[in-house]
Parts: structure tokens; sequence; C-alpha cells
């Protein structure tokens, strides 16, 4: 987990300049972007759009509206990803709520038991903006029935990030890190050159490396573009957690479960 600290950028928004933490705040329900998108399409009715247009051009409320949904992608992403722009991020909206969001459920919904109850956002990665499924409570629970699922795994880190985990632990200040329990490719990470052996509470399981984002409330989000698996025969999400994740790796990397570390069993050199 990188570090990361905050501060305001306008009243009560607060928002992270480093690492890859994201904003709790960007993550709404289903029924929340229906409404982003309902309102954007009755500003289209009068004339008024997003995309194509200078941000001093758009309607006021408009402009607000969509900065209650991509603040931090206007104002954060866009700074910080030279592929990004701003009017990529508008060009998105328009796409977004004429197109996008209608066709969402029936694109992700089979994945989940209830798939308006869980909470994502858009954040960019190679080269577009995608959705982010928020690991929280609810969807722990909707997988697994419960948020009490203790497993032993296997984390890359360095000494840095050793005493980070340890100290989180000791001071009962739990953040979600990604672990596994298979790989048959090396980590990427060159500076991760410890492997520390935990016992963590499952958030989720995946099949594959889901890529996954920390969050500022100390859980993490997973892009939805990784539900799907080779074959046609299971999806990446892991609901046996005992005997989803532990077989043949279609993609040749590594398995990864998102997990909030209770104790580590110990430590070797990669």
């Amino acid at each position: 987990m990188r570090s990361w600290r905050g501060y305001l950028l306008s009243e009560d928004v607060k928002v992270y300049v480093h690492g890859y933490v994201k904003p709790e705040e960007s993550f709404h329900t289903l029924e929340e972007w229906k409404g982003l998108a309902n309102k954007v399409l009755d500003f289209q009715k009068s004339g008024h759009y997003v995309s194509g247009m200078k941000e001093e051009e758009i309607h006021p409320e408009l402009l607000q509206t969509v900065y209650d949904f991509y603040q931090y992608q206007l104002d954060i992403e866009v700074n910080r990803y030279e592929l990004l722009t701003r009017k990529n991020v508008l060009d998105h909206i328009e796409d977004f709520v004429n197109h996008r969001f209608w066709a969402l459920e029936n694109e992700f919904g089979d994945y989940f038991p209830e798939f308006s109850s869980l909470r994502f956002a858009y954040f960019y990665s190679r080269g577009d903006l995608e959705p982010y499924v928020l690991v929280d409570d609810e969807f722990t629970t909707q997988i697994y029935g419960s948020t009490d699922n203790p497993k032993v795994l296997m984390h890359y880190t360095n000494a840095e990030g050793i005493e980070r985990i340890q100290k989180a632990i000791d001071d009962n200040e739990p953040f979600d890190i990604s672990t596994y329990t298979v790989a048959e490719r090396d980590f990427f990470r060159k500076e991760s050159n410890k492997v520390v052996k935990l016992e963590g509470n499952v958030r989720a399981g995946f099949r594959s490396d889901v890529k996954s984002f920390s969050v500022s409330n100390g859980r993490k989000a997973v892009s939805m573009h990784r539900l799907g698996y080779p074959g046609d025969d299971q999806d990446n999400l892991c609901t046996d957690l005992d005997n989803d994740c532990n077989g043949e790796l279609r993609t040749s990397l590594w398995n990864e479960f998102i997990v909030t570390p209770i104790k580590i069993l110990g430590v070797l050199d990669r």
C-alpha cells in the first residue's frame, strides 16, 4: 500500500494526491448513477451539453452535477495522466449517460446477487475511464454471506511495507491489501523484495489478478472489466474460498485475494 496524504480541494471535498488511493466519495450506487444520467439527459433536452463544451460554457447547475460525480477525475487524474484530458472526461460523461449506463446492469449484474446495492466509480486505466466496484461490507456479504473469512495467504512487499502492516494490526487501524495463494509468474515490482505469509480476513477472491486500487476508507476497489475469465465455465470471482481459487491458473499469472491483515506469520526473501 503506497502512502498518501489528503487536502481539501473545496469545502468538505477530500481528495488524495499521492499514490493511487481513490476517495470513497467517488463511489455511487446504480440508482445514484441513474440520477446523474437522467439529470444530464434533461439538460440535453433543453440544449445544454457537456461534451464539446468549455467548462465556462456549461450550465452552472449541470457543471455542479458533473463535479458531484467526477471531481476527482477532473481535478486529480487529468493532472496525473498524460493521456487523460478534461475533454476525455466530459466525452465519457456524455457517452455514459446516453448509452453506457443503460447497459451496465446487463453487462455486470449477473456476477452479483444484488448489483443495485453495490457502489462503483470510473477511474483512468490504460487509456480509458473504466468501472471499478467497491469491495465494502456489502460486496463481501453478498458473495460469502459474512465479513468473517479468515485465510492464510502471501503478499509481495518490502521491509517498509511489512512495518506498515504490523503497525496497522497493532493499532487496530486495518486497511486491505492484495494477496495470493498461487503464482505462476514472478511479481512485476522489483522493489517488492519480500514475501509475507499472513492470516487475513478475505474481502474478495479472484482466480486471476483483478487490478485493484486502495480507497480512502481502507477498503479496495477492483476493475469490473476483469470479472471475466478464460473459458466458458467460470468467471473470475471466487465464491468458494476453500476450493475455487487454488487450481489451474488459465492466465498463467497469479490469483488475488483482497484481505484485511490479521497476523503476520512469517517473511521470506524473494
